[in-house]
């Protein structure tokens, strides 16, 4: 071992928490183009500042994964931000608290995965 490499412990992600990863990002395109879709249909009954902020926290999602994969710390958090704030924002829209837990669930096995794996994030 050179001295280069020394203090480099070998980063594995692992297969669930690839396909996680792979999975938030394939869930923010397909959000994404669902929201462009509906934009450019000029559905009425969708205000247009909330088509922006959803479209807003959907590439926010997929910038997170993406960041995730190469172990930046900052991608979690931007993950947690957009969680948050899509919390928010499904709760004024639709006044129901299942949007936490559709929101939450995906954030807490994301949590559940890099909780060992903490270490190699900076």
């Amino acid at each position: 071992m050179t001295k280069k490499n020394a203090g480099h412990a070998h980063k594995e992600r692992g297969t669930w928490l690839s396909l996680w990863l792979i999975l938030i990002m394939l869930h923010g395109l397909i959000a994404s183009g669902l929201i462009w879709y509906l934009r450019a249909n000029g559905d009425e009954s969708s205000p247009v500042w909330m088509l922006a902020i959803l479209l807003v926290l959907s590439i926010a999602d997929i910038v997170a994964a993406i960041a995730a994969w190469y172990w930046k710390k900052w991608g979690l958090w931007l993950y947690v931000i957009s969680t948050v704030v899509g919390i928010a924002v499904g709760l004024v829209l639709t006044r129901t608290q299942l949007i936490v837990f559709h929101d939450i669930i995906p954030l807490v096995i994301l949590g559940y995965l890099v909780k060992d794996k903490q270490k190699w994030f900076d």
